[in-house]
């Protein structure tokens, strides 16, 4: 199963940045696969909390649920596809200081089994990377209000 990670230092307090990263609904202004996000249970942000989301990896466009699977107030945020790509997406937070360190670490299955793995090799890791990378930097100016 491939896995992807980024860290990135944001000059925010950890509980801000926490609140922004585990509202599904807020996802499309900065994580750049999240096309449209829904949450589908009453309560969000919460363990057990489910979403709906339309995402972008290239040029495939799905539809996937997920749920969380991990919820720290603060300090941890992991949701896991339910439907759709198989993905688990995990966010550690850490105050460094006055400022936020976020890990944030992605496993999936390459969908289109032998084809989808050879793809995988060639393409869309690196493009997980690119877009993991970018998601954070927007992220960070959005926390940091320099955007």
């Amino acid at each position: 199963m491939p896995r992807v990670d980024d860290v990135i230092d944001i000059d925010a307090p950890r509980e801000k940045v926490f609140q922004y990263i585990s509202n599904i609904e807020l996802q499309p202004e900065w994580n750049k696969w999240a096309k449209k996000t829904e949450s589908t249970s009453l309560e969000r942000s919460v363990l057990g909390a489910t979403d709906s989301m339309v995402m972008q990896v290239g040029p495939r466009k799905e539809t996937v649920e997920g749920i969380v699977t991990e919820f720290k107030d603060g300090a941890l945020y992991a949701r896991r596809h339910t439907k759709g790509m198989e993905m688990t997406e995990r966010y550690s937070l850490l105050t460094i200081g006055e400022a936020t360190k976020v890990a944030w670490s992605v496993e999936y299955v390459s969908p289109m089994g032998p084809i989808g793995k050879m793809n995988d090799m060639l393409f869309v890791t690196r493009l997980f990377e690119v877009l993991m990378h970018d998601s954070l930097n927007i992220l960070k100016q959005q926390m940091e209000g320099t955007r």
